[in-house]
């Protein structure tokens, strides 16, 4: 049951990854935080997740049920563009794709798989854990703080070339533009920070008009950059 979960958290199909089972008397129950009303839908689901789900039903001789409850009041109503423009490749706690221009999240079973070794996700799931481990382990700051946050802000870490690959592929699948969001930690003032090149090609990136509140300040077309300010002073 728990890798059949995985595969639906792996296609942003649900976004909680802790599952809590209540026992009943003719089964199972457990909470699922979904994108949409039926985005566990079996036309959103992989190969592998169906092979899942049917080996236990054939197993155990049961049935899946999906109940809608309501919408959950942290996460609230979630809207989801049907055409973007260009997309963003940044950590979100429902998908690491985001609307450009809105930041909406983009489920990733709306795009093709993209995996090199099947039909799923995994070469992003595995970029998004990464991420999230090292970036947890940055803030922390009690081992190797500047090794964590070379990998977040340094264009050619091997962190960042997973990123990037991910892009590279979401964009060769989907013809959407797609950019990777470069995390920015300088304490050296807005004025300094503000005069930043793009870091792969050293051409002016800096989108006038844009602010420290602002999700993202630089942007390289040619790169597929975005980057935000990191001062706010």
């Amino acid at each position: 049951m728990d890798f059949y979960l995985q595969s639906l958290w792996g296609t942003k199909q649900i976004i909680n990854e802790e599952w809590h089972y209540e026992i009943l008397e003719n089964g199972i129950s457990l909470n699922l935080f979904c994108p949409e009303n039926d985005s566990f839908d079996i036309k959103n689901t992989t190969p592998n997740g169906i092979k899942l789900k049917k080996s236990i039903e054939e197993e155990f001789d049961c049935q899946f049920k999906f109940i809608y409850q309501s919408i959950d009041p942290e996460l609230q109503q979630t809207s989801i563009c049907e055409n973007p423009n260009f997309l963003i490749l940044k950590t979100d706690s429902i998908s690491p794709l985001l609307d450009g221009e809105t930041f909406h999240p983009l489920p990733l079973y709306k795009i093709p798989y993209t995996s090199q070794s099947g039909e799923s996700y995994d070469d992003i799931n595995y970029w998004e854990r990464n991420y999230e481990r090292i970036e947890g382990l940055w803030h922390s700051g009690e081992v190797n703080e500047r090794w964590f946050q070379n990998q977040l802000q340094n264009y050619n870490s091997d962190l960042n070339k997973q990123g990037i690959e991910c892009c590279q592929k979401i964009e060769e699948v989907t013809k959407i533009p797609t950019y990777y969001f470069l995390f920015n930690y300088r304490e050296w003032g807005r004025k300094k920070d503000q005069n930043r090149k793009c870091p792969n090609c050293g051409g002016s990136w800096l989108i006038k008009g844009k602010t420290f509140n602002d999700i993202y300040v630089f942007k390289c077309d040619k790169c597929r950059l975005i980057s935000e300010l990191s001062s706010a002073v």
